[in-house]
């Protein structure tokens, strides 16, 4: 894994955003008089500070999406409070006060072509942002943005046309880069190329797989299909990498510097995850995602009111164990649920299993738990060594028992600084796994699920390639856990079967849940799995497709209307008289036709 940047370089460019995050985010007061005249101003400069705006805003997508698609931990009950007008005030300021304002002093700079490579990257990453606040907030300020004259308080644009208007900017990315003549300056992308033509070519596919994202996108099935040249192997992969350094600036992936500290993990984990990729018993049954020891890091070998396995010194027989540990006052305080009944909603349905503790010691929350915060921080699971660059996992499956009358013998695992890779994860931004999974989304949505399914395939082996490659990070751990390629081509051949299997369509139960897995369900099961860390789009996937429906419900039996958009930032609410702020969730980007998933 490269190191994107050396340590004097981030300490400019940590100080350079940390004033930038202090601007203003109003759009009218976006002239900076202790700003350099665009004149004065150097491109290069700019150009970092656009890269690391755009990581950092997608990033806040990437959160939001893996909190609703339930890929990561939700934690308000009622979905309008949780996603207050404050939702997305840093990413408006990271496009409004930041990368627009910058993109347009590089290119008033750019008088004889000399910074093409690099206006060319920036417009991309541009579109990419708009694109993204369409998808998630609808109509948004864009042709009268950063005029203040003219436009003191600009006006929002249709949704669909600021669509147009990032297409048009990505056809201005591809004339600009296959133009460019000068050398690769500072691209934390692709900085480790040193090769103009190369790098060219990476951000070529990238353009064009976005042009692939706005295809299916928008229902334009056929265009997916016939996307060529997009990101289709794992060196194309767009992926912002993070570094080792705990300070001035601590530029470790944010989880890990959550998660890994002297006081223990400070995040939770997704139950509907980790319950999904666990298997019956994991290592015992062997039907567990291979992904799943890279994904989280166990902290404990048994959590409260779920069960694991025991194996007796010298026997080779496992066995089930059900965990009164439960019933105790000790561990009523580290995980309360163990010790209370399940909600009537979600009594006799699959979650019922795992809306408080997951089997074999996985240590979570479930969709909209808003309890407080228990003496758990050395039991929960952690981020593990893919995406944040901590520990791979390679805790056994069971806990030892000498005979059945003695305690149990619990491994030592924990969390701490430095442990693992050291946080020198990664960003996901486009995978090719990803471009697999729209693939098979387009085939399926045309009722063609023998491409759907062939993709399919292609999606599992590039994530699951991609991620257990990540294992090599975490110099410590002992790797008879890794899973073998025999392991791995039976967990693909398992799930394609599923997926060939499984009927087109099925009804739902009396609880709303499926009476079997579709096709859909299926392939988007898959889907989310994979996007886990970068998991924007998966909020796309839920409202454009209505699956996958076996989703975990909220804890909450009234959470209140699954988010079609989140509210205006607040801050631009307040400062611009032409943004109004919406009153619910309900309002629909155009693209949007409105299919409602069973589980929200």
């Amino acid at each position: 894994m490269k190191n994107i940047y050396k340590l004097s370089f981030i300490v400019f460019l940590s100080v350079f955003t940390l004033f930038q995050s202090c601007e203003t985010v109003e759009l009218e007061k976006l002239q900076d008089p202790n700003a350099l005249s665009p004149d004065q101003a150097d491109p290069t400069l700019l150009f970092n500070s656009v890269q690391l705006n755009y990581k950092n805003t997608v990033a806040i997508f990437n959160n939001l999406g893996g909190q609703l698609s339930r890929i990561d931990y939700m934690s308000g009950r009622v979905y309008y409070e949780n996603y207050p007008g404050s939702t997305l005030n840093g990413a408006w300021s990271n496009l409004y006060s930041g990368m627009i304002p910058d993109i347009a002093n590089i290119e008033s700079l750019n008088t004889e072509g000399t910074y093409d490579y690099i206006l060319g990257i920036s417009k991309a990453m541009e579109a990419h942002i708009l694109m993204l606040f369409v998808d998630y907030i609808g109509d948004v300020v864009y042709t009268e943005a950063n005029m203040p004259d003219e436009f003191p308080s600009p006006s929002l644009d249709d949704d669909q046309a600021v669509y147009q208007s990032a297409l048009s900017l990505l056809n201005e990315a591809t004339s600009l880069l296959n133009s460019s003549t000068e050398s690769v300056q500072l691209d934390l992308f692709f900085d480790d190329l040193n090769d103009q033509d190369i790098a060219t070519e990476k951000w070529i596919k990238f353009i064009n797989t976005l042009r692939m994202r706005v295809a299916l996108t928008t229902g334009d099935y056929q265009g997916v299909i016939n996307a060529t040249n997009v990101i289709e192997t794992a060196e194309d992969n767009v992926v912002f990498a993070y570094g080792d350094n705990q300070q001035n600036p601590d530029n470790r992936h944010p989880d890990y510097a959550s998660d890994y500290t002297d006081s223990g993990a400070g995040l939770y984990r997704s139950n509907w995850l980790m319950n999904l990729m666990a298997g019956e018993l994991g290592d015992v049954t062997g039907d567990d995602d291979p992904r799943r020891r890279y994904y989280f890091y166990r902290q404990s070998a048994v959590t409260p009111g779920s069960i694991t396995n025991l194996l007796y010194e010298g026997n080779e027989q496992f066995y089930i164990y059900p965990d009164i540990l439960g019933l105790s006052t000790e561990d009523a305080q580290t995980l309360t649920c163990s010790v209370q009944d399940t909600p009537t909603h979600l009594q006799f349905t699959e979650e019922e299993d795992y809306w408080c503790s997951v089997r074999l010691g996985y240590w979570g929350r479930v969709h909209g738990n808003a309890e407080g915060i228990p003496p758990d921080t050395f039991d929960r699971t952690a981020s593990g060594v893919y995406p944040a660059g901590g520990r791979f996992d390679d805790n056994p499956d069971y806990v030892f028992l000498d005979t059945p009358q003695e305690n149990l013998t619990f491994y030592d695992a924990s969390v701490g600084l430095g442990l693992g890779a050291g946080g020198t994860g990664i960003e996901p931004i486009i995978l090719s796994s990803y471009v697999e999974f729209w693939r098979a989304e387009a085939y399926a949505m045309r009722g063609n699920y023998t491409m759907a399914s062939t993709h399919l395939e292609a999606g599992l082996e590039e994530s699951i390639n991609y991620v257990t490659s990540f294992g090599a990070l975490d110099t410590a751990a002992d790797k008879i856990f890794e899973p073998t390629e025999e392991r791995i081509e039976d967990f693909i051949a398992n799930t394609i079967e599923n997926f060939e299997d499984a009927p087109n369509t099925t009804a739902l139960d009396a609880q709303d849940w499926p009476i079997e897995k579709s096709k859909l369900d299926i392939l988007g099961e898959q889907f989310f799995i994979a996007m886990y860390g970068g998991a924007a789009d998966a909020y796309n996937f839920i409202r454009r497709t209505g699956y996958p429906r076996t989703l975990a419900r909220s804890i909450d039996p009234n959470p209140g209307l699954f988010p079609r958009t989140l509210l205006y930032p607040a801050n631009e609410v307040s400062a611009n008289p032409n943004v109004n702020q919406r009153q619910d969730n309900s309002s629909q980007v155009f693209w949007d036709s409105g299919i409602t998933n069973p589980a929200n």
